[in-house]
């Protein structure tokens, strides 16, 4: 079977996520949350918007947090809500589009993580993004996300990728092509999966993502045309030599 997903993060490339990503530190993504989190405000509730499987979100209920998760994938929410099943009652995660969130009553913290701001490539999705976490979070709570930095990127620009990861009598192949489009200020990457099962095709798939970049100033006016004041930015935590950073705004 063949699919092009016009959806990202479609069938095949979700249910392997996890295991093709098993490198990534999320113990310490969420380290670096929590300190930020404890630091600049009380946090209890925390909205994540676009929460993947839920790996960040099973951390932060485990520290006790009340937590709420949405993302467009049917089939990363299945899996996010398997996960959080033994915090039923603190944790729940919800089926749909960041743009249709429209929450009972604002959350102390918001995030985006996975470059989930950046895949709002125009403006006008961005400021809808935006306005959409300002309605989500209490005056004065926080908005952490992570993005691209345009200058680390633009010097090192990411290289096209083939890899496979087997799982029991099941190889998942993945190639991965990379562009940098300057011009509309985007990283674009052309995914394509391959299941095999004792060494024949079972499912192809491919898509297409674009990822926007960003500098600092430009994170900075459009935080407060929106409503936010930024507080600071680092390198995400377990990838500082790449161009994920982490930043965090108070909403005013």
């Amino acid at each position: 079977m063949t699919t092009v997903d016009g959806e990202l993060f479609g069938r095949l490339y979700a249910s392997w996520y996890d295991r093709w990503h098993d490198g990534k530190d999320y113990a310490a993504e969420v380290s670096q949350l929590s300190q930020i989190m404890s630091r600049e405000a009380r946090v209890d509730r925390v909205l994540d918007l676009g929460c993947g499987t839920g790996q960040h979100l099973e951390l932060l209920a485990e520290a006790g947090h009340t937590v709420l998760g949405v993302d467009r994938s049917p089939v990363m929410v299945q899996q996010a809500r398997a996960r959080l099943a033994r915090y039923r009652g603190r944790a729940s995660v919800l089926h749909g589009d960041l743009l249709d969130v429209q929450p009972d009553e604002p959350f102390d913290a918001v995030l985006m993580m996975y470059s989930v701001l950046g895949y709002q490539v125009d403006n006008e999705a961005l400021l809808g993004a935006l306005a959409v976490v300002h309605r989500a979070v209490r005056p004065a709570g926080l908005f952490l996300f992570d993005v691209l930095d345009a200058i680390p990127l633009l010097r090192r620009r990411p290289r096209d990728d083939v890899g496979i990861v087997d799982d029991l009598d099941h190889q998942l192949l993945r190639a991965t092509s990379c562009t940098l489009l300057a011009g509309e200020q985007a990283y674009e990457f052309a995914v394509r999966l391959w299941l095999l099962r004792g060494g024949r095709l079972v499912e192809h798939a491919e898509e297409r993502h674009r990822v926007r970049f960003f500098l600092r100033r430009e994170l900075e006016l459009l935080l407060a045309i929106s409503g936010f004041r930024l507080l600071g930015a680092a390198p995400l935590a377990g990838s500082t030599r790449g161009p994920n950073r982490l930043v965090w705004a108070r909403r005013i």
